[in-house]
């Protein structure tokens, strides 16, 4: 968790909802990439800040740190608070990747089917994400995760950290002590939705 999102509108779409952060955003790449079913590896949109400014940019998702290493995709909130090379990237290279919805597999009977999981009232939220940007200037990103909620906990074990408009900016300059204490589970499971879906 999380292997699959959305991230609906388009890019112009999005440009648009992300005024509601009230941030003077840089657009490095407003190239069109896939809104449904994102898989690690597919190029996906994020905001990290650079010195003063706000720069809307396309990551690869998924982090190798050299060609032998394990794509890391997910990065859990608990490895993080227990390591120091984790920490560090924390406090300094953290994005955020928007999203309309991610996507989990519950069985049913021999199959597993996916289920649509969104906000019923957020068109859009936001997934804090740590960065790395390797010598040939790729950025590359792994999405925080951490313990489900009461909703995400019948279906699933982790859940990605969830920020609405709300908080989601603060996330980029706040301490190190203030983001640990806000990337927990989504507090208020009862705004949560989930539909049956079918994907290609």
């Amino acid at each position: 968790m999380c292997g699959r999102f959305e991230s609906s509108p388009s890019a112009e779409g999005l440009i648009d909802e992300l005024k509601q952060l009230k941030l003077d955003l840089i657009v490095e790449d407003d190239e069109k990439n896939k809104t449904v079913n994102i898989a690690p590896t597919d190029k996906i949109q994020g905001i990290r800040k650079r010195d003063e400014d706000y720069l809307l940019s396309k990551y690869n998702w998924g982090i190798k740190f050299s060609p032998g290493s394990p794509l890391i995709f997910n990065s859990r909130m608990e490895t993080i608070a227990g390591k120091k090379f984790w920490m560090d990237t924390f406090n300094r290279n953290r994005c955020l990747i928007p999203m309309s919805a991610f996507y989990e597999w519950t069985k049913e009977g021999s199959r597993k089917v996916p289920y649509r999981i969104f906000l019923k009232d957020e068109s859009l939220f936001f997934v804090p994400a740590l960065y790395h940007i390797d010598k040939e200037k790729n950025i590359f990103a792994s999405l925080l995760t951490t313990m489900p909620n009461e909703f995400i906990k019948k279906i699933h074990h982790r859940m990605p950290v969830i920020f609405t408009f709300n908080n989601a900016a603060g996330y980029l300059t706040n301490t190190l002590e203030e983001n640990l204490k806000i990337c927990i589970p989504y507090p208020h499971p009862e705004k949560m939705e989930m539909e049956r879906v079918k994907l290609e």
